[in-house]
């Protein structure tokens, strides 16, 4: 047997003892203590699982308190008022309604998008800058209208742009003739003065009655629309 022969067969002896010396150990292991060890390895677990469950109890209750609003609308002498109890009184007193008005939304979103009709955001401006005239003329001021109307700016601006897209969706479906202006201001001398047989008179009579003719119109042509637009209702209120 040569030398390299030699060292790998006194490894071997090795390993061998080192296994048989943990066997022996094991052997001598008391049955009782090794419960005992099993016991108490259990019993560390339990711990730490309880811990665990007592940080994440701790944790959840600290969301809550920090972010109550979410769930809590409210409280009455300690008692909470939910949010989803908002909800609910709020769908079936308005649902209906609300629900309607989403749905018109939608349809003439999607009919814009079909006839490939945009409103600038330089539009929206003019139109805003009018109907703030408007307000001003009528003694209040753009912050008095919002919180009137329980609206935000974002919210108004999206409703001027709403508006705007039905004016253009509807334009060829409503028209004023010269001849309804003339009438207009002849049957109304009377009752409004101030509106004079001139450019700037007949321009704002050609107005109101294209906004009034739009109105009258606006339904059957959302009717039309709910007809071919795949509308499926899923509550009823």
């Amino acid at each position: 047997m040569d030398k390299k022969e030699k060292t790998h067969s006194h490894e071997e002896e090795k390993v061998q003892e080192k296994s048989d010396a943990i066997e022996i150990k094991l052997k001598k292991l008391e049955p009782v203590k090794f419960k005992e060890a099993v016991n108490s390895v259990g019993k560390e677990i339990k711990r730490n699982k309880a811990l665990v469950f007592a940080l994440l109890v701790l944790g959840l209750g600290a969301l809550l308190y920090n972010y109550k609003s979410l769930f809590i609308a409210a409280t009455v002498q300690g008692k909470p008022i939910y949010r989803w109890e908002v909800i609910r009184v709020l769908e079936s007193q308005l649902g209906e309604q609300a629900l309607n008005n989403m749905i018109e939304k939608k349809l003439v979103q999607n009919e814009a998008v079909a006839k490939n009709i945009v409103v600038s955001q330089d539009e929206i401006n003019m139109k805003i800058a009018t109907i703030q005239d408007g307000i001003v003329q009528g003694g209040q001021t753009m912050e008095q209208f919002l919180e009137q109307n329980g609206m935000t700016e974002a919210d108004f601006r999206d409703q001027v742009r709403h508006i705007a897209l039905i004016e253009k969706l509807m334009q060829d479906k409503v028209t004023v003739t010269e001849e309804e202006i003339t009438q207009y201001i002849e049957e109304n001398k009377e009752n409004f003065p101030e509106i004079t047989d001139d450019e700037q008179g007949r321009s704002l009579v050609r107005e109101s009655l294209k906004q009034t003719k739009m109105s009258q119109e606006y339904y059957n042509y959302i009717a039309e629309l709910k007809t071919t637009g795949n509308v499926n209702v899923l509550i009823n209120y």
